[in-house]
């Protein structure tokens, strides 16, 4: 067979290089070193990454089983402490302003939590939407629990469980209110600034489920609730307490980041 001579050798090779210059130039990418899956044949995260997200996602997910514990405790209660059954407007306001803040309030701050069960794989707009719905749920709640207890008491307010009560409802109308506010900013954004916005709608609100959350423990250690409880009571405000401070550390650090881009 015949090969072929230098001048045709040397067409191909110009031909060659014309269509190789016309490939579009792609810049090398660096990635990060990962592992290699042979199974599925992905690259996946080192395993003290995927441990770490693991173990935050398992605490997160006690927190949602002490959420539902206390609830319901809180529920099973106010539904069985009368002797003939009846439904008193203090149990009412037990059942609302329990369900409000530990629930719904609580929920609606996990919402927006990197490891959150079941929203961490939504969008961010999906999450504020979310966010913004179960806070609107919770502060009805929590209005009409603290009125049936303020209709009972003939609107006298003479304990700390009611004194912190009446302060956590006013901040959880003007967390939600500012939360409207910050949701909109963006698109008034010539008209009010939504840094400023969103700084007091975080202050505001981990204030008020904080004087939530509290009143709730206060609430836990009346008499009314540990005579007939006994040692739950104490295992009940841990819960409280432990979600306390869970809750609160995520609005923590998007405060301060938020802090340092507006000065």
């Amino acid at each position: 067979m015949d090969r072929p001579s230098t001048s045709q050798q040397s067409v191909e090779k110009v031909e060659m290089f014309e269509v190789r210059e016309h490939v579009p130039y792609q810049a090398e990418i660096t990635r990060a070193p990962a592992a290699y899956d042979e199974e599925s044949g992905d690259l996946y995260n080192s395993s003290w990454d995927s441990a770490w997200r693991s173990i935050c996602q398992l605490f997160n997910l006690l927190q949602h089983m002490q959420v539902a514990i206390v609830v319901f405790s809180l529920w099973h209660f106010a539904l069985t402490s009368a002797p003939s059954g009846a439904i008193s407007n203090l149990q009412l306001h037990i059942i609302f302003a329990g369900t409000g803040y530990q629930l719904f309030l609580v929920e609606a701050i996990m919402t927006l939590h990197r490891h959150n069960s079941w929203s961490s794989q939504l969008s961010k707009d999906s999450k504020r939407i979310i966010h913004g719905c179960l806070q609107l749920i919770g502060a009805l709640f929590v209005l009409a629990g603290t009125f049936l207890a303020l209709a009972e008491v003939n609107m006298q307010i003479n304990t700390a469980h009611g004194i912190c009560g009446v302060i956590a409802l006013a901040f959880t109308l003007v967390s939600f209110i500012s939360g409207i506010i910050a949701l909109f900013s963006s698109k008034v954004r010539l008209m009010v600034k939504s840094g400023p916005v969103k700084i007091l709608h975080l202050a505001v609100g981990m204030f008020a489920v904080s004087m939530g959350l509290i009143t709730i423990t206060i609430g836990l250690n009346m008499d009314f609730f540990t005579a007939s409880q006994g040692g739950l009571s104490t295992a009940l405000i841990a819960f409280v307490v432990l979600t306390l401070f869970y809750v609160i550390i995520q609005p923590i650090v998007d405060l301060v980041s938020t802090t340092r881009n507006v000065m």
